[in-house]
């Protein structure tokens, strides 16, 4: 039998063919993406879906979030816990006055520096038992601030126990009041 060049440009082809035709069959939109670098914002959740844990866990970590290269105090990042608060603290947010607001005393060097700090906050020990069915409860939380330094470094902080007054509206759990105790 005499194998031509035809022949075996023929079988290479069908050859590439077969091969190029083994990949998976579905369209890439059916492919499950396990990440991605394309920094979304995460949306919290909506605070008519969650619990009192989950609303003092939200509201304090984004009260103690600060972006001093942006905010104005730490004022600004009261309101954007807004959707989280509710009587005296709502109002304060709502008003916008930042007279009343301590700056950090760190504040300065991380607006000049273009640093960020980020907090994540999770239920304490030390909280007081609520019997079933209160409407106003007492969550401590512990705070571990993150500064994020603009050359990629980051500094923890030392974490910071805080209590905090959840209460129940007709729209979901509030915060509505929060005391710094260590």
């Amino acid at each position: 039998m005499r194998i031509t060049r035809v022949t075996i440009a023929a079988v290479c082809t069908a050859a590439a063919v077969a091969v190029a035709g083994c990949g998976s069959d579905t369209a890439d939109e059916d492919h499950v993406h396990e990440g991605s670098d394309a920094h979304e914002v995460i949306e919290p959740l909506s605070p008519q879906q969650i619990g009192a844990d989950d609303t003092a866990i939200t509201a304090m970590g984004m009260i103690l979030s600060w972006q001093p290269a942006i905010d104005e105090s730490k004022t600004d990042a009261l309101i954007r816990a807004t959707p989280y608060l509710g009587g005296d603290l709502l109002a304060v947010a709502e008003s916008g006055s930042r007279a009343d607001v301590r700056p950090d005393a760190d504040w300065q060097q991380w607006a000049a520096a273009k640093d960020a700090v980020t907090a994540v906050c999770a239920h304490s020990d030390t909280t007081p038992v609520a019997p079933a069915g209160m409407r106003t409860v007492v969550i401590d939380m512990i705070c571990t601030q993150t500064v994020l330094h603009a050359s990629g470094r980051s500094t923890r902080l030392t974490p910071q126990l805080w209590r905090t007054t959840i209460t129940r509206t007709d729209d979901g759990w509030r915060l509505t009041d929060f005391r710094f105790q260590q």
